[in-house]
């Protein structure tokens, strides 16, 4: 990622993420439109030969764009990537301090003051639709170039599935196009024609939550032990955990669930908490809740830089604990560290030019999220913010 893109300044940073988001309003308007132009969903006649150059992350602006219209969920996500100067050096001074100390290093109370939003987590409703699960049946019925899903080879094709969304949301752990198994040729463009965020974000809900049973046979659930937990008693028990929503500290802290199946106790969780660590022996289970903080839980799929340690999806055991492994939070942390590893060696000046080079006090700290020394620079006169992302990307 280049400085220039590390540098844009707050205030046209946070005017480009605002200016497509719609007040409530006109949020309600264009519902009710969507409602009664797409609630009776026609099938669509597929194109058949289409060809498309797919690259890592080519789905995530379109999520971007299409929530920002209904929910601003990454919107608020992007506010939160931006730290203060003077909040990043308490950062740095808290992990010396932790270390000398023999302790886990934490987050001052002045860096989340200074950082997060003085607003709270924008509110997400959920709403099932049938439509948008009649979507979702359809494209998996696309997968298979004969027959229905729902066989054999069903949970073949929810793999396939979740591992295509996760390489079009451009995960750094899927960042090649699944294959396509005998009898599946084509899917990936089947799929690109056939599904529709804009309904799954229209009416968010545990959609994956309520798919699985339907091709779960009891004993199957009863080994697994999946059970899914419906939203409704998601909700009352977040309300219970949770009680002042406007305080900052409480926006950090973490919701644990160990048996976090498709991600249903955290979703509604993700309207009071920034922090989130689910656990299942079951990787498929996982990878649906990965696909859907995608959608409705940003922060809980691509983690807050400086709330990395306090998120994650770990595969394993919870009663155990036999060799836990994260599938979420490892993999950021591994492409960010390889990203300024790369960035270092590609600089061209030498140590004693760098260190001849005149540096405000003022200068943005732009470094990668775990980064111990980031670098200083003077290319920008007037920075006020520290960012590690291109945001640009979801206006």
């Amino acid at each position: 990622m280049s400085a220039t893109q590390q540098q844009t300044s707050l205030h046209s940073l946070l005017s480009q993420l605002n200016l497509i988001q719609l007040d409530k309003a006109s949020r309600k308007e264009l519902w009710k439109y969507y409602q009664s132009h797409h609630q009776k969903r026609k099938k669509r006649k597929l194109i058949p030969n289409l060809e498309r150059d797919l690259k890592p992350g080519w789905l995530l602006p379109y999520l971007g764009q299409i929530d920002s219209l209904l929910w601003g969920r990454w919107n608020y996500w992007a506010k939160c990537q931006l730290m203060p100067s003077a909040a990043y050096e308490g950062l740095k001074w808290e992990k010396a301090i932790s270390i000398v100390e023999e302790r886990e290093p934490t987050v001052p109370d002045f860096v989340i003051e200074q950082t997060l939003p003085d607003e709270p987590i924008p509110q997400i409703d959920f709403q099932y639709s049938p439509a948008a699960e009649q979507m979702l049946h359809e494209s998996l019925n696309a997968i298979p170039t004969h027959g229905s899903w729902q066989g054999w080879g069903a949970w073949t094709y929810i793999e396939y599935f979740l591992d295509w969304l996760l390489y079009g949301f451009g995960h750094p752990n899927y960042q090649q196009l699944p294959s396509e198994r005998q009898g599946c040729e084509g899917a990936s463009m089947r799929l690109y024609q056939l599904v529709d965020l804009s309904l799954l974000l229209f009416y968010p809900e545990d959609y994956f939550g309520k798919i699985l049973p339907d091709i779960c046979s009891k004993k199957a659930q009863r080994n697994q032990g999946f059970y899914p937990t419906p939203l409704v008693v998601s909700r009352m028990m977040s309300e219970m955990t949770f009680f002042d929503a406007d305080s900052k500290k409480e926006r950090i802290k973490i919701c644990y669930e160990p048996c976090v199946g498709t991600g249903a106790m955290l979703l509604p969780a993700s309207n009071k908490t920034l922090c989130a660590i689910g656990q299942d022996i079951d990787l498929t289970l996982l990878k649906c809740a990965l696909v859907q903080f995608y959608l409705y839980s940003p922060w809980f799929a691509f983690p807050i830089w400086w709330l990395v340690n306090r998120t994650d999806l770990i595969l394993g055991n919870s009663l155990t604990r036999e060799n836990p492994r994260s599938i979420n939070s490892f993999y950021w942390k591994e492409l960010w560290t390889n990203e300024q590893k790369n960035d270092t060696e590609k600089a061209t000046s030498t140590p004693e030019q760098v260190a001849r080079q005149p540096i405000s006090q003022e200068a943005t700290k732009n470094s990668s999220p775990f980064n111990s020394t980031p670098q200083e620079t003077a290319s920008n006169p007037n920075p006020v913010q520290t960012t590690l992302f291109d945001l640009n990307n979801f206006v």
